[in-house]
């Protein structure tokens, strides 16, 4: 890189001289959508790897920011400046890579669309291979799986490992289609398929692809990739108590959310619990 967050040019010199005008850029085939918040360390770096694997693509990349408080956006909008390929959508009073992800989809006019984080934890190597599945095959929906043959949960402990895999037997109560990661972040799929689902999202939480596979009917056809979750470098994780509850949350709407919608549902738990105490 010849520069860095905080000055000079973001992207390497060899990026930013292989980068079209604007003017001769074609219409994007997959607009890559990557929810953000407090990742200025790692924009920059996403970029410049989307540049080598997707090279005969016609890709775009639309960061969904959550109100950052560092200089996520400061450094986004120094790389659109450098190549118009790059968006940013900035979002306030709104939190979730569920909903950030469905803003992201309905703010873009690709014909595929893809979802990764911006932590780098994802293996961009297997955008192209999605794409192709989804473009040159009859596959709808292409999955980036922790748990096939050749996957892994990389450094993961095993605290975190049996949570992800308690979560991962808990959404078979919901979905429509079988998949071996329905926990993952990591995923491709056609915009007719989005088109199918959004009207009936709960948008709820982080599980975007646990929505969609428990919206979608009929099921969608999937392929699957493996890819080694890779270990954080810059940033902090966004995984806390709120992140579990949500999750819950997405389980309950999913079930019962067609009868009695789950934020009474969430507020009967809690008028039963003070009855409770009272007694």
């Amino acid at each position: 890189r010849a520069g860095g967050p905080r000055g000079g040019s973001i992207l390497s010199p060899a990026v930013i001289m292989s980068t079209p005008p604007a003017s001769s850029l074609p219409v994007p085939a997959l607009c890559v959508i990557v929810p953000v918040l407090n990742e200025e360390g790692n924009v920059a770096r996403l970029v410049e790897r989307l540049h080598v694997v997707l090279a005969g693509i016609a890709w775009e990349v639309l960061f969904v920011d959550d109100d950052s408080t560092d200089r996520t956006r400061d450094v986004i909008a120094e790389l659109a400046a450098a190549d118009p390929r790059v968006r940013l959508l900035h979002r306030i009073g709104r939190r979730g890579l569920s909903s950030a992800f469905i803003e992201g989809a309905l703010a873009s006019t690709a014909p595929v669309l893809a979802a990764m984080d911006g932590d780098l934890q994802h293996d961009e190597t297997l955008l192209p291979k999605m794409f192709a599945a989804l473009t040159q095959g009859d596959a709808e929906l292409a999955v980036g799986s922790r748990y096939v043959a050749g996957g892994g949960l990389g450094e993961w402990d095993a605290t975190r490992a049996s949570m992800s895999g308690f979560a991962t037997k808990l959404a078979a109560l919901v979905m429509k289609a079988p998949c071996t990661d329905p926990m993952s972040g990591f995923f491709m799929l056609r915009r007719a398929t989005f088109q199918r689902a959004v009207r009936g999202l709960s948008a709820l939480g982080f599980k975007i692809l646990l929505d969609l596979l428990a919206t979608l009917d009929p099921p969608p056809k999937i392929v699957e990739f493996p890819y080694q979750f890779r270990t954080r470098t810059s940033g902090e994780s966004k995984l806390d108590a709120g992140v579990l509850r949500d999750y819950a949350m997405l389980l309950a709407d999913k079930m019962m959310g067609h009868i009695v919608p789950v934020r009474f549902l969430l507020f009967a738990a809690v008028g039963a619990l003070g009855i409770a105490g009272h007694l």
